[in-house]
């Protein structure tokens, strides 16, 4: 079993790399899907959110309230980190109980462990290698303004709130360059893949 940490800022076309890896046969494990599970109704990490901040960041039906959520920790550092150190540690757990999972059934092939913090809480360490997908600042801009219908301050606000593309290059084992089409993004990745014994 090889284990890649797959990671991109915002605009990067991470989630683009990640579809591609499965549809070649990579098995993935989407970090953000394990956070949203931990935090969904009935989730565990309901109640250490609830004992840190409190019935405000609930709705009536004892869900949390996302966006009450976001609203509280975004411009404020030592929130966020309380929050991410609680979700961060379920999804942790989580996939050591994939791989081990995957081990036991004898699995030999590529896992892509999809992590957009991957390097802020040092997840690569569990991983074999890391690839961090990044683009030009302009591309990432224009493809998020498209997508979520956000001005161009608002993007660029969100893209100097992440870890400086510089230092992700230069944590990471491989960039992958997402600022052209899709063929040579692919072609990248098949190089990557053709190295990993993954031919087909």
């Amino acid at each position: 079993m090889k284990i890649i940490g797959l990671t991109g800022g915002i605009g990067s076309g991470k989630s683009t790399v990640s579809r591609y890896l499965k549809d070649r046969g990579c098995t993935i494990i989407d970090a953000d899907e394990i956070s949203r599970a931990v935090t969904g109704p009935g989730g565990p990490a309901l109640e250490p959110i609830l004992m840190e901040f409190g019935v405000k960041v609930f709705n009536d039906k004892g869900e949390l309230d996302r966006h009450a959520m976001a609203e509280l920790v975004f411009n404020d550092q030592d929130k966020r980190k309380k929050l991410e150190d609680i979700v961060v540690s379920m999804v942790i757990n989580e996939f050591h109980a994939q791989i081990d999972h995957l081990k036991e059934d004898g699995f030999d092939g590529v896992v892509v462990f999809d992590a957009p913090l991957l390097f802020e809480f040092g997840l690569q360490e569990f991983c074999d290698e890391s690839w961090y997908v990044n683009a030009s600042t302009e591309t990432r801009v224009l493809r998020v303004m498209k997508r979520d219908g956000l001005s161009r301050e608002q993007v660029l606000e969100r893209i100097d709130a992440q870890m400086p593309s510089w230092e992700k290059e230069q944590l990471a084992d491989y960039t992958i360059n997402n600022s052209l089409d899709r063929e040579w993004l692919f072609e990248q990745l098949d190089r990557h893949l053709y190295r990993l014994g993954i031919n087909n």
